[in-house]
């Protein structure tokens, strides 16, 4: 009798369907749903919306725990800093300047694919590594395709100069923070009869705080990772905390000025979230502290820029307004408006980001909430709606 001969089947690898990436991305905005729902009939709170900051973790332990001692360097330890994002707020027609007739011919995917970062109504999208799109709040059109991206470059951070609620937002900057020195920021200029192109600059200032030992004859050049666009300018933080503050000076942007005190949390810890965010008029800084274990934030510390000297003064409370930090948003609301507690600041915790934690300023504690216990139940959020009406 012959041999039989069982043929094997070669599988091909078959791709993932776009649909399945798209449903393993992480939800943007992931804040608590009332405050989306809020956000989808009243777009404006866009404005108020910031990127969800950064971690940063001691590379040594310090050996004096005060504030004088010479401090050892910083390093990231963000690994949601390189993630795609999937758009999740569905706008109401006629609110959003998506909702024109120009966005009902397209499917919503187009033009970008993926959601990755924004500040103050200013949203980034991408098609491609070098594809990227510019979405605003308050422009006539859906979005503004930006100049192709050197794909060598890293794409960190986003920030516009001038806030999307100034009428004349066309005439602004963008700045691209790549995390290195070489290049340190990637600008364009968005302004009629502008070049459609990226301008690279190099930052070729070593960090005041980037060693603990004086007698180093080279100290690493500043890295920046984080920023704020405030009033036409730029405030950027280093990687080891020195704030420093960008102009443009004869349509070249420059670095003018330095902050003396690194920006830091007052107490000795383990590692920290770094949120940078506007609120009420303001510069604010918040650190999550965790003393001990990474996955336990024990402390919440809110600065406050004095943009005169460029020092950061500790705040003892927060007032009407409410502080929302979620892992790749953050959002300062006003709580008589938005009818939830003020003077505190609500977070997302490290192991489950099922539910939310509250520094309360008033008792200076930390508690656990619902998500679905932050605003009162049946809330109407369409307010501006209703009054017309």
């Amino acid at each position: 009798m012959g041999r039989k001969v069982i043929k094997k089947e070669n599988k091909k690898h078959v791709p993932p369907k776009v649909e399945d990436a798209a449903s393993a991305l992480k939800p943007w905005p992931d804040l608590p749903q009332q405050l989306i729902n809020a956000i989808s009939w009243q777009p404006s709170l866009m404005l108020d919306t910031s990127h969800g900051g950064v971690t940063k973790s001691w590379r040594a332990q310090t050996k004096q725990c005060n504030s004088q001692a010479i401090l050892p360097w910083f390093e990231l330890c963000d690994g949601d800093a390189d993630k795609k994002f999937k758009f999740i707020i569905s706008f109401h027609e006629g609110e959003w300047s998506w909702s024109t007739w120009y966005w009902r011919r397209r499917p919503w995917g187009l033009p970008w694919k993926y959601y990755v970062g924004c500040f103050d109504g200013l949203l980034i999208g991408s098609a491609s590594p070098t594809e990227y799109y510019l979405h605003f709040y308050t422009r006539g059109v859906c979005y503004g395709r930006l100049p192709p991206w050197d794909e060598r470059v890293p794409f960190h951070r986003a920030v516009i100069s001038s806030s999307t609620r100034d009428p004349d937002c066309r005439d602004c900057i963008l700045m691209v923070l790549t995390g290195i020195s070489r290049p340190a920021f990637v600008f364009h200029r968005e302004k009629a009869g502008a070049k459609h192109e990226w301008i690279k600059q190099d930052c070729n200032i070593p960090d005041p705080h980037s060693s603990t030992n004086k007698s180093e004859k080279q100290a690493s050049l500043m890295r920046f990772t984080n920023a704020i666009g405030y009033r036409g300018k730029f405030y950027a933080l280093s990687l080891q905390g020195t704030v420093a503050v960008i102009e443009d000076i004869d349509s070249q942007p420059r670095i003018t000025a330095l902050g003396s005190k690194r920006a830091a949390p007052s107490v000795c810890s383990r590692h920290f979230k770094e949120c940078l965010l506007e609120s009420d008029g303001k510069i604010l800084l918040v650190f999550l502290i965790s003393k001990k274990s990474v996955n336990i934030v024990d402390e919440v510390e809110v600065f406050q820029l004095d943009i005169g000297t460029l020092s950061w003064i500790k705040k003892q409370g927060i007032g009407d307004r409410t502080l929302f930090l979620g892992s790749n948003c953050c959002m300062s609301v006003s709580a008589s408006k938005m009818k939830c507690r003020s003077n505190c600041v609500y977070f997302i915790g490290h192991t489950s980001e099922e539910d939310w934690w509250v520094y309360d300023f008033q008792r200076g504690s930390i508690s656990p909430c619902k998500r679905d216990a932050i605003f009162p139940r049946g809330l109407s959020f369409r307010l501006n709606e209703e009054q017309k009406k």
